[in-house]
This record gives C-alpha cells, structure tokens and sequence, in this order.
C-alpha cells in the first residue's frame, strides 16, 4: 500500500497536467487502465492476468483495460476503439518499452502510475476512494 501512496503522491505532486487527447472516446465514459511494455515482458502478463480476472469489479467501476506495446494498442477488457499506441505513449509520457501501468480517470487525467504490477484489490480500493467514484456509489 505504501507504494501506491507513493505513485498516487508522485502523480498529484506534478505541477504539469495530464491530458490524454488519445483516449478522448472514452472520456467520461470510462476509467481506462494501460498497461504499458512489450508482450513478452512477465510483468505485462501478470498485471494483464490480474485483471482480466476481475471483469466484474471492471466493470462496476466502468473501466477498460488496454495493453500498449511498441507496436500497438490492444483492449484486454472493454470495448475500446482502435488507438494509435505511439499517440497513447506520448501522453502518457511514456518513451521506452519498459513496463508501467498507468489509471487514466473518466476526466482524463492520470490518476496512478507505477512501474510495479498493482493488485486488482488495491486497484479498486484506489479508484473507490476518488471522489467521482464515491458519488457514483450514492
């Protein structure tokens, strides 16, 4: 939990905001989890694993998951339009092929980042404490 409050920290810390224009289909529609590397990177398949085990809780909280490897931009979960990943990594701020998750919320903005695979558990625990999260749950 500690280094998920250290990405949430790192993410809210910037004074430089997020945008990201690539996933502009999804805005206010969805939360849109990325998950950065290439294919054969373990850590891309276990954070896609974890996942895709979760389509329930995905789904309550209205999110889609994508895999971006260098060469393309693959829905794991969710229907998602086709995405041009070099125009996903860009505003992403994202420049090598190393592996990263990265939660954009439904406004657009990064929420999370890490460069470690984030438990399904403490992913939906982070996204139920956002406040849009909470009002959708009144």
């Amino acid at each position: 939990m500690k280094s998920l409050f250290v990405a949430f920290h790192a993410a809210f810390s910037s004074s430089q905001v997020f945008a990201m224009d690539s996933l502009s289909d999804l805005g206010w529609k969805n939360r849109v989890v990325l998950v950065f590397g290439n294919a054969d990177n373990p850590k891309v398949a276990k954070q896609v694993k974890l996942l895709e085990k979760e389509q329930g809780g995905l789904e309550e909280r209205d999110m889609v998951v994508v895999s971006v490897s260098k060469e393309r931009a693959t829905a794991v979960y969710g229907n998602v339009p086709a995405l041009d990943p070099d125009s996903v990594r860009k505003d992403a701020g994202i420049e090598d092929g190393g592996f990263q998750v990265v939660l954009v919320g439904k406004d657009g903005g990064i929420k999370l980042r890490s460069e470690n695979v984030i438990g399904d558990v403490e992913m939906f625990d982070f996204i139920d404490q956002m406040p849009m999260r909470r009002a959708e749950q009144k």
